[in-house]
């Protein structure tokens, strides 16, 4: 019993010797904020429903509906949050990339996809916001909670508006500098 033992441990400590070990460096990047706020989770996925327009409403290069106004809720805010800033991203349009796309609803063809027009972004005080373009916020946050917020309407590329689903999708994202 006792080579069999013997053996035994002599067959695994050849096995343990293949064995090596390597260093992993993992570097972890963060920050704590002294100013920011939290997004109210009932607010994290916004669907803004348009009313159906005729294309006649459109019929002008550069039209544009009546803004639907969109809230998008702050809380948990700390501090007087005076470095706030923003950007609304998503797919540009082709003849202005200012503007956002009309892309349609997920599964939508593009023969589906209503052509001729985008949705514009407006700020609080309806003035044209960029896409894709980061934005001073302008407002000092000095309460626990904020609303955010903006407005959108379908604007006008080209003269002639062709019908279809005139869906997209927008991003927002907020920044603490």
């Amino acid at each position: 019993m006792k080579k069999i033992y013997q053996i035994f441990i002599f067959f695994f400590s050849q096995l343990c010797s293949a064995a090596y070990a390597e260093d992993v460096t993992v570097q972890i990047n963060g920050a704590i904020l002294a100013q920011s706020c939290n997004v109210k989770s009932s607010d994290l996925t916004k669907n803004v429903i348009f009313d159906d327009i005729n294309p006649q409403e459109l019929a002008s290069l550069g039209s544009t509906t009546a803004s639907t106004k969109v809230s998008i809720g702050l809380e948990n805010c700390t501090g007087n949050i005076t470095n706030m800033s923003y950007m609304f991203s998503g797919s540009g349009d082709d003849s202005n990339p200012s503007l956002l796309k009309v892309i349609g609803k997920p599964g939508t063809s593009s023969e589906g996809v209503a052509t001729g027009l985008a949705i514009e972004i407006l700020d609080m005080n309806k003035k044209s916001v960029p896409l894709n373009q980061k934005q001073a916020f302008g407002q000092q946050v000095t309460t626990s909670t904020y609303n955010f917020n903006f407005y959108l309407r379908y604007k006008s590329t080209s003269p002639t508006i062709g019908a279809g689903d005139a869906s997209s999708l927008l991003y927002l994202d907020l920044y603490y500098e």
